[in-house]
């Protein structure tokens, strides 16, 4: 499979759980054979605003790649900046952009489905 530039090694997912998907999570996956991991949602607002709890859920673990991070958020600026600092924070191959996330925190500020 590939999503872009981007080679997956196998067939197997791990999809974005917030709450879920953190760096050990994901590792434990890996080491069973997905081949593509994701972290947990994250607020574009958070990361714009920096804030440290946010940053610590783009932390990979060692030899994480191909890896994405997907953000969640309404307003296109913030988007855009949350993207590049999560890109340079986390050292990621892909930026995925949650579309459909139907949890009620979200879709009540204007963030999700």
């Amino acid at each position: 499979m590939r999503i872009g530039t981007v080679d997956i090694p196998s067939q197997l997912a791990l999809a974005p759980m917030a709450g879920v998907t953190d760096a050990a999570f994901r590792q434990i996956c890996a080491e069973q054979g997905a081949g593509y991991t994701v972290t947990e949602l994250i607020s574009s607002k958070a990361l714009c605003y920096h804030d440290k709890k946010t940053f610590s859920l783009l932390r990979q673990f060692p030899g994480e790649h191909p890896a994405a991070v997907q953000i969640f958020g309404s307003d296109p600026a913030c988007m855009a900046e949350a993207a590049q600092i999560a890109l340079e924070a986390s050292g990621a191959d892909i930026i995925d952009i949650n579309m459909g996330c139907p949890m009620g925190k979200i879709v009540n500020n204007g963030d999700g489905a």
